[in-house]
């Protein structure tokens, strides 16, 4: 464990060093065009004046050493700068679009995990059905989850009018109490969601699959089996049980794969979460922010791996052969 926790804080600080200098390398300047109101099209060019004092305000006009030394600094303190497109704070804008993000990242991850187990398990036990959804999920899974997006646009929310097109909430929508803004948010969510569960939850099958196969030639459930044990008990005391914690671990080692298609996925549907930021920030070449959001998701994806490891490390002491 000591060596793998090394090696996520050799990745760490690989990714941090890269996630500093890319941004620093892309072509065009940040401070090329500015706006009145923050978050807009830029449309009015700056002097060269005014770029050199927002190069020294922002810090840009150092080396690069000494700013890779003050953006250390910071953020340890907690502290990822000012955004130079938004003109604000970066963690406050990542506290306000980070939450969006979750909940499309969590939803996709929890529904995934149910519909792929409950799918696993009824397919160790019906071999013909487990041909067809073997050869179904196995397509599904190879379509990038903004194509799937695409097609639903143009499928069901172009032609259903309850189904937004776009955003997370209506706008300027008025609710008479909680439940209709959770109604709205959800009803908003829905085809993102569905995008991205149809090439996740083919990941939790094939896993939970493998699993439950595992288990179906362990000595107890021959056991079970020779009880005379109901079938219902059987799959899920023995089978489901005994095989989920394969499963779980497949549930944190998703997350780094989602983090990435859940923000591509925002940006078909106009999702206010951190894939949208991320697109205006590149854009805009805002520093600042495509590094908040790149170290975000670099803390989220190596937790996520650290954990799964500590599952997979419990799986091994078990003999589960996945």
């Amino acid at each position: 464990m000591r060596k793998r926790l090394l090696v996520l804080l050799f990745s760490f600080v690989v990714i941090y060093l890269f996630n500093f200098s890319i941004p620093r390398l892309m072509p065009g300047d940040p401070f090329q065009y500015s706006s009145s109101v923050s978050g807009e099209d830029m449309t009015e060019e700056f002097s060269k004046e005014q770029k050199e004092q927002m190069k020294k305000y922002y810090g840009l006009d150092k080396p690069i050493g000494e700013q890779l030394v003050d953006t250390i600094t910071k953020n340890i303190k907690g502290d990822f700068g000012i955004s130079i497109h938004y003109k604000r704070q970066v963690s406050e804008i990542l506290k306000e679009r980070f939450p969006w993000t979750l909940y499309i990242m969590g939803a996709t991850l929890v529904i995934s995990l149910l519909l792929g187990s409950i799918l696993a398990l009824i397919c160790v036990r019906n071999r013909k059905f487990d041909k067809v959804a073997y050869g179904i999920l196995s397509a599904a899974s190879e379509i990038p989850p903004f194509l799937i997006g695409i097609v639903l646009l143009f499928l069901i929310a172009a032609k259903v009018s309850w189904i937004p097109l776009s955003g997370a909430v209506t706008p300027f929508g008025k609710y008479a109490t909680e439940f209709e803004w959770i109604y709205d948010v959800f009803i908003h969510s829905l085809l993102p969601i569905l995008a991205m569960c149809i090439v996740t939850i083919p990941k939790f099958y094939f896993t939970a699959r493998a699993s439950f196969l595992s288990v179906l030639e362990k000595p107890y459930l021959v056991n079970a089996k020779a009880k005379g044990l109901k079938e219902k008990r059987i799959l899920w005391k023995y089978i489901f049980i005994n095989g989920i914690t394969p499963i779980i671990a497949r549930f944190f080692l998703s997350v780094g794969t989602t983090v990435g298609g859940t923000l591509l996925i925002e940006n078909v549907f106009a999702y206010p979460g951190l894939g949208t930021v991320m697109r205006e920030a590149v854009r805009y070449r805002d520093y600042t922010m495509i590094q908040g959001v790149f170290l975000l998701s670099t803390i989220i994806v190596l937790v996520s791996l650290l954990i799964s490891d500590i599952i997979n490390d419990f799986v091994d002491k078990r003999g589960i052969k996945v």
